[in-house]
């Protein structure tokens, strides 16, 4: 299944999703899952590589993460993949390790409440018990050939910068997300509603794939009876020319673990090409009200008569983005 552009337009995603059709682009069968039955189940699944600190990017998705907890009010469970991330990336255990925990701890202090009563929130690794069984369970319903069929766009441009791992270990990433997805399954939920970018839809083909075939497979059914569906984040353009900011290439972002003045540098740099990134940055990772966003947006547009008040807007966003990264510096003490 192809993912479609959210047909913003239609009345059953503006009553289902409200103020976060905004966040999204495509989905894959959301008609699926949404809107809300008590009857079925619902449940959540997104999750963040802990290879860097996050970029503006991987900061828009917490913070949309935390707008769908507060909005849908359902179970979700978030997972730092550092075990996914050693076998697919070149980078030190020890690093991944550190950015894990202290992305556990960023988030919560963000507002990513696993006390949410009716809607509580798991955050876990991949040095999970129970999803390393689950991943033993679901290898015997995928093939090699599923995996080179499906995998993500950037990989050569990853391969090009000498970022991946081996293709085995690739493969088990894929796998330990595709268990990670299909979790609750195991724990009662009828429909899963994965939340990813655009780029990660390879991980919900590979996924239903398992679901079909667990269901044919006679005496080896694992009796998994779900409804998946997917919401695609829109993608922060990078910075430099680059598809998309990346926690892999440096040079396409801003992250949390900049320097202020190398933060402020880079928001309020005058090139043409980074323009338009950056207010797509405001607009996902700011936090800021839609009334705030809305004068961005404003001062953006006319930024060529009047380029005073599009510097007013970076410099805003500038300390605002350097406060996400005070709170990610204190979380990692």
């Amino acid at each position: 299944m192809t993912p479609q552009p959210l047909p913003v337009t239609e009345d059953w995603v503006a009553k289902s999703l409200g103020p976060l059709t905004r966040r999204f682009t495509h989905h894959d069968q959301l008609q699926d899952v949404l809107p809300l039955d008590a009857d079925r189940p619902l449940a959540v699944v997104t999750g963040f590589g802990p290879t860097n600190a996050p970029t503006a990017g991987t900061l828009s998705v917490m913070l949309g993460g935390i707008e769908v907890q507060r909005y849908l009010r359902v179970p979700m469970t978030v997972i730092v993949s550092e075990l996914g991330a050693w076998n697919s990336r070149n980078v030190s255990w020890s690093q991944l390790t550190d950015v894990r925990d202290q992305m556990f701890a960023f988030m919560r202090v963000i507002g990513l409440d696993s006390q949410a009563g009716i809607a509580p929130v798991q955050l876990r690794s991949h040095i999970d018990q129970a999803n390393l069984v689950r991943c033993g369970r679901i290898a015997r319903f995928l093939s090699r050939q599923d995996f080179l069929d499906h995998h993500e766009d950037l990989v050569d441009l990853y391969q090009d910068h000498g970022l991946l791992g081996s293709e085995v270990g690739l493969t088990n990433d894929a796998l330990y997300t595709v268990a990670d997805i299909l979790g609750p399954a195991e724990q009662g939920a009828a429909r899963v509603l994965m939340l990813s970018g655009l780029e990660e839809s390879y991980f919900t083909e590979l996924s239903r794939l398992v679901l079909q075939r667990q269901r044919e497979a006679g005496d080896l059914s694992l009796g998994w009876q779900l409804d998946l569906g997917a919401l695609y984040f829109r993608v922060l353009e990078g910075l430099g020319g680059y598809p998309k900011m990346s926690k892999s290439i440096p040079a396409s972002g801003i992250h949390l673990g900049m320097p202020d003045d190398e933060i402020a540098g880079r928001i309020l740099a005058d090139d043409e090409a980074g323009q338009r990134p950056l207010l797509s940055a405001i607009e996902l990772s700011s936090g800021w009200t839609m009334v705030e966003i809305d004068h961005a947006r404003a001062t953006y547009q006319r930024r060529r008569q009047e380029p005073a008040g599009w510097t007013l807007s970076k410099q805003r966003f500038a300390e605002t983005f350097t406060t996400y990264a005070k709170i990610w510096r204190e979380c990692g003490r």
